[in-house]
């Protein structure tokens, strides 16, 4: 675990409080650490942050013997559990809060891919409005995420998804899909009303047929202004993305999400 995190570049300060646990605890969280595989992640529910740092990266390690089973490349690996660091840098050296997202990367479902992530996915979200999809209720997907970090490249987008398609043909070939699926404010199609016409962000999004959006705009504002305000005049104004969402916003409009598709 130790080997890892160090190797993901986690924070010494960070470091020593894992190593001072994983001293004390180590049965603790090799326990919680099956628990979760075979009974569900809501097992570190009410664990400490630096607990829960200790099991998935715990988990992580065990799910290397995965990579090496297949043969998926290390850098395939390392690359997919660095949002392990992106998160726990998040905490200000705490450990780790969001369980629910990254037990995806340590249960085999989720690979990054250069500049986006890709996740086995079989659909079964009731939210979603079904007769604008191309797509039934329970149909297997490819989703794709865009972790944190870099600009959206379009060129480095599209050899993502040149990559992925060899990727998941070769190491996956059981698992039939037709369409990659994203849902993301990057994808909703009121963003072009206030964004430059060349921004990454819109060819991006060019990259889809968008299906629909919907008026839900916490991803936005997570994103885009970190946290949300009581009033729309305490938003930040330091990037032009910020400066063009906010007077978007102050001119009665509302950001959003959008849910598109990419034929396979």
């Amino acid at each position: 675990m130790i080997e890892l995190a160090e190797k993901l570049e986690i924070s010494q300060e960070t470091i020593k409080k894992l190593q001072s646990l994983i001293n004390k605890d180590s049965t603790k969280i090799y326990h919680c650490a099956e628990m979760c595989m075979t009974k569900g992640f809501h097992h570190l529910k009410s664990k400490s942050q630096i607990f829960i740092l200790a099991v998935i990266l715990k988990l992580a390690v065990d799910i290397k013997t995965e990579y090496d089973k297949v043969g998926i490349d290390e850098k395939t690996y390392y690359d997919t559990m660095s949002d392990i660091k992106i998160w726990c840098d998040k905490t200000d050296g705490k450990g780790l809060k969001n369980y629910n997202w990254l037990k995806n990367h340590v249960s085999f479902e989720l690979f990054r891919l250069g500049r986006l992530q890709f996740q086995l996915y079989e659909c079964k979200n009731k939210n979603l409005l079904y007769d604008k999809l191309p797509f039934d209720y329970g149909e297997k997907l490819i989703y794709v995420h865009i972790p944190e970090g870099e600009s959206l490249d379009e060129e480095k987008c599209r050899k993502s998804f040149r990559d992925a398609k060899t990727f998941f043909n070769h190491y996956f070939p059981q698992y039939k899909y037709s369409y990659f699926f994203c849902e993301s404010w990057i994808l909703f199609e009121g963003n072009k009303d206030f964004m430059a016409e060349d921004s990454n962000i819109l060819n991006f999004s060019s990259l889809f047929d968008i299906c629909y959006s919907v008026k839900n705009d916490d991803q936005a504002i997570e994103r885009i202004f970190g946290k949300r305000k009581l009033l729309k005049s305490n938003y930040s104004e330091k990037t032009t993305l910020q400066r063009r969402a906010k007077q978007y916003m102050f001119e009665g409009n509302r950001l959003g999400m959008g849910i598109g598709v990419r034929k396979a």
